[in-house]
């Protein structure tokens, strides 16, 4: 992909206009269609994984699957697929080539013969044409090469998640690597592309706040990711394809505003820089102003990189049009009739997440009214998506994915912590035995999709990894322990962090983390009167590592089962997992005793 990127940076307006007079001639089939046609025709696969907001799908779509040459190959020897990566995670994780778009060629029994990604009109033909010439006993040597990888990775995979020792030395390991893989100049990792990375960000704060001072490191990556932000229209580009963060491929994926903006926000904690708290307000903007549909209260999924026209034709690509001032913007935009396409999908994981990064917003600005979103949008996931089988993938697909129960336990969490609504700690508890029934994979103990999908082992940034999404929910689980007294969540969390991989994983490395620096519980108890604040200043303090909770001194079940008698005035108290260090009655001091009481880890 990167010397593609070298190659083609714009697509010239000649060949746009050119295209827009070509009719699109491949009649697309989806996939199950298509695998019924290719048994009954015993053809060959050509499939197409794309996304909607995909920059070189569309130069692809424009240029390959509009050359003559190209249509009447696929005719005569092909069954073509198309499939929408967002719409079908499941065959997404299961033939994703390493990026989108990833151009696969597939038996009529949907074995792999061959993958690649981008593929330019010249070599799609000379693909099209080789594999077209093949003998079945040739194409069954490609099968059989591309099985045999998949059962290495598999075996490989089952190794490193063997139950081991969780030892605080690795986390130094992780480090020195870090150390060496780390862009000294310019932040983040060495080389290009450059996407924004939460877990790095979180890697980094916890490292300098119990182990030694990285914020250097720190620093200069989230100065790095700052760079990407659309300094126009808020909202943050995917990523960067030159080494110091420019020349950004312009999609901008609900995923990455939510997750990175929260991240912006815990960093704002630590480091209490306001321009961190400004990058984050910048992409909360984006999605209030441009994904969001308070009709349905749901948010959208993604702005593409590019303008296109219905039939998918490119009319302005991003690199012509995002680097413009916002009046130049929307003079083109009203010259064309057409602005970035939106995608009006709605997916209840990303929903989820954008909930979280809402409330998150109000816990910071203040604003009543991203409450009001980040609130109603949670309750319509609940209310449409929650099933006997956990969240469903979205209002019209019922599917079920690991992401959409975990992305929807930290919102539950983060929405708990600052309302005080016992229903949203019913639901987790709920949410969390229905994952230990239907997702708990008992040959690799941790919990997976329910589908076989099979194991990608590509690091794909749009892709949900299934050692992120266990991490995330060993964080959700201490939470549920801190904050309840109930240490069997904490217990199932250390026997998932015991089997995640102990190579280079960021993720692995925060969730040792969890088990040697436990966060922190910050239980408010006290009058009604006084909770905003205590629960403002509590959870803005840094929400990554200190949980917090509003019990009214009246509610003697709660106290009794925590071990507290309510005091004469409202109190908060700092906890471990099986001790309190320190109690306070001024809630602007939280701050700074949360951060003291994390040197005594240390000590």
């Amino acid at each position: 992909m990167k010397t593609v990127i070298s190659h083609i940076i714009v697509v010239t307006l000649s060949l746009i206009i050119s295209c827009k007079s070509e009719k699109q001639d491949i009649q697309w089939y989806t996939f199950e269609e298509g695998i019924t046609q290719a048994k009954k025709q015993d053809k060959l696969i050509l499939l197409d994984i794309y996304a909607k907001w995909c920059h070189w799908c569309n130069v692809m779509e424009n240029t390959t699957y509009r050359n003559k040459v190209v249509i009447k190959l696929i005719k005569e020897h092909y069954i073509p697929i198309r499939v929408d990566a967002d719409q079908r995670p499941d065959l997404n994780k299961k033939y994703n080539q390493g990026g989108l778009p990833s151009t696969v060629i597939l038996t009529p029994e949907a074995k792999i013969v061959y993958g690649t990604i981008y593929v330019p009109p010249e070599d799609m033909i000379k693909l099209l044409q080789q594999f077209a010439k093949m003998s079945k006993q040739e194409i069954q040597e490609y099968i059989d090469r591309n099985q045999m990888l998949q059962e290495l990775h598999q075996k490989k995979f089952e190794r490193v998640t063997q139950k081991k020792y969780i030892k605080k030395s690795y986390l130094d390991f992780v480090y020195k690597i870090l150390e060496k893989k780390f862009d000294q100049e310019h932040g983040g990792f060495k080389g290009s592309p450059k996407f924004p990375q939460e877990e790095l960000v979180y890697f980094l704060i916890l490292y300098s706040l119990f182990n030694q001072p990285a914020k250097e490191f720190l620093e200069k990556t989230l100065h790095g990711y700052s760079l990407l932000i659309d300094k126009e229209e808020g909202g943050i580009y995917r990523y960067g394809t030159l080494t110091d963060w420019t020349e950004p491929h312009y999609e901008k994926l609900l995923k990455d505003q939510a997750d990175i903006s929260v991240m912006f926000f815990n960093a704002f904690s630590f480091l209490g820089k306001e321009n961190l708290k400004k990058y984050a307000n910048l992409l909360v903007f984006f999605m209030e102003k441009k994904l969001y549909d308070p009709k349905t209260g749901y948010f959208y999924n993604s702005q593409g990189a590019d303008i296109v026209n219905e039939k998918g034709t490119l009319l302005f690509t991003g690199e012509e049009f995002f680097p413009k001032p916002k009046e130049e913007r929307e003079k083109i935009i009203k010259n064309l009739g057409y602005s970035p396409k939106i995608d009006k999908s709605i997916y209840f994981p990303m929903n989820a997440l954008a909930s979280r990064a809402f409330l998150y917003s109000y816990m910071y600005n203040q604003n009543r009214n991203h409450l009001h979103i980040g609130i109603k949008t949670l309750e319509k996931i609940i209310k449409e998506g929650f099933t006997s089988k956990g969240i469903k993938y979205s209002p019209t697909i019922d599917s079920y994915y690991l992401n959409s129960q975990v992305y929807t336990l930290e919102t539950l969490l983060v929405a708990y912590q600052i309302t005080s609504q016992p229903k949203y700690l019913k639901l987790i508890k709920k949410l969390i035995s229905i994952l230990d029934k239907n997702y708990f994979s008992k040959k690799i103990r941790i919990y997976t999709d329910q589908k076989d999908i099979g194991l990608n082992t590509k690091k794909i940034s749009f892709i949900d990894d299934i050692i992120s999404l266990n991490a995330r929910l060993c964080r959700v689980m201490y939470g549920i322990s801190l904050l309840e007294g109930d240490l069997s969540y904490k217990e199932k969390a250390d026997s998932i962090i015991a089997v995640l991989p102990r190579s280079f994983h960021l993720y692995t490395a925060v969730s040792y983390y969890l088990f040697h620096y436990s966060p922190l519980a910050t239980h408010i108890i006290g009058n009604q009167k006084d909770k905003d604040p205590f629960l403002r200043y509590a959870f803005t303090a840094f929400p990554l590592w200190s949980f917090s909770q509003f019990i009214d001194k009246k509610d003697r079940k709660t106290l009794e089962k925590l071990g507290y008698k309510p005091p004469k005035d409202t109190t908060a108290y700092i906890c471990g997992i099986n001790i309190c260090f320190k109690e306070e009655t001024n809630p602007k001091n939280l701050k700074r005793d949360i951060f003291s009481t994390f040197k005594i880890y240390i000590q």
